[in-house]
């Protein structure tokens, strides 16, 4: 069982900018500390949900700050950036960190980071298809050449090449079933945080992606799934809930706000997540915390973690440690107890 921590960087009314960020700086030091196995950062814009806009600066950084831990994104999102930059800027990334990077692309989900870029949201599949093989080809080959309907390179030779070979292992974001199938005929590792997806769903999505992924490529070996899910820890299971009530109701109603246009008509791509977003609205504390979370003392998120591995085979967990504006030297306990008395019981 492998563990991991995700950075989102959401900044509350009661913070500042600048304490968002020495704080996400001093979890991924201790994320090192602790024997974590990564930790993954969250690319947004516009708003407070996520105040990360650029991956590459802060990965960088943390690169400067810890000795084993590997650096995950989740995820650059394709259609905002030309993959010949996000080429260069993450190769130099994997250079800085000795080759520790996981990198992980997606299409992008809020049609208010579209709108402030100016960008449309139809076709993003599309989109982040050419961006993939534009970005693949400039990791991989001596001089790159692409003609697309997005995207046009002629013989141009880029640098600087990530240190790994042949190229950092590729991720991306799933949500929707068919994602996971054609996620592994590409030959990507997946992101997912099934909050309140049923796990028979979600098993029959995993089992989908392993056997896509062997009748592609005649092998298992290179496939991979990493769950994220909301944990927290405390002395005491009621502890945990009280520490996590209010900032998981801000966090799913914030992401309600942002995950779909209220009143527009969303691209045919994006038409699940209008669904969400009602399913957001609806929620109860009570039901995020069941579902969406794992929280309790050591021993309760143990027990649940496994029951995740027994039902799902889930084997490598994003925990999101800090979400929702759960205070720092809360975070930092819970992230201790994990690391301390939950991770020692699955190696």
């Amino acid at each position: 069982m492998r563990f991991c921590i995700q950075q989102l960087l959401t900044f509350r009314d009661w913070q500042t900018e600048a304490e968002v960020y020495a704080h996400a700086l001093e979890e991924a030091r201790l994320a090192d500390e602790l024997g974590f196995e990564a930790v993954w950062l969250a690319e947004h814009h516009f708003s407070s949900y996520g105040i990360c806009p650029s991956l590459a600066v802060l990965a960088a950084a943390i690169a400067r700050e810890t000795r084993r831990v590997r650096l995950g994104t989740s995820v650059v999102v394709a259609p905002f950036a030309h993959p010949l930059r996000i080429a260069e800027e993450w190769a130099m990334v994997d250079i800085l960190s000795d080759g520790r990077l996981e990198f992980g692309l997606g299409r992008g989900y809020q049609p208010k980071e579209f709108q402030g870029f100016s960008i449309s949201m139809e076709k993003t599949r599309e989109r982040f298809d050419e961006c993939l093989e534009v970005i693949r080809r400039a990791w991989t080959q001596e001089r790159v050449t692409f003609e697309g309907e997005f995207y046009t390179v002629r013989d141009l030779r880029v640098l600087p090449k990530p240190i790994q070979q042949p190229h950092p292992p590729f991720w991306t974001a799933a949500v929707s079933p068919d994602t996971f199938t054609l996620a592994a005929r590409m030959k990507l590792k997946i992101l997912t945080a099934p909050s309140f997806t049923p796990w028979d769903i979600l098993r029959k999505n995993f089992d989908m992606y392993r056997a896509a992924w062997q009748e592609a490529h005649g092998t298992d070996a290179g496939s991979d799934i990493a769950m994220n899910k909301i944990i927290h820890v405390a002395d005491s299971s009621r502890q945990a809930r009280d520490d996590l009530r209010e900032p998981i109701r801000w966090f799913f109603r914030t992401q309600a706000d942002l995950i779909a246009d209220p009143v527009g008509v969303p691209p045919a791509q994006y038409k699940f997540y209008k669904r969400v977003r009602e399913n957001l609205l609806s929620l109860s504390d009570e039901n995020a915390l069941e579902q969406a979370a794992i929280c309790g003392d050591p021993e309760e998120v143990a027990d649940k973690i496994r029951q995740h591995h027994e039902a799902l085979g889930v084997t490598y967990f994003m925990g999101s440690f800090n979400r929702g504006g759960i205070p720092h030297d809360r975070i930092v306990r819970s992230m201790r107890l994990f690391g301390e008395k939950v991770m020692p019981r699955f190696t």
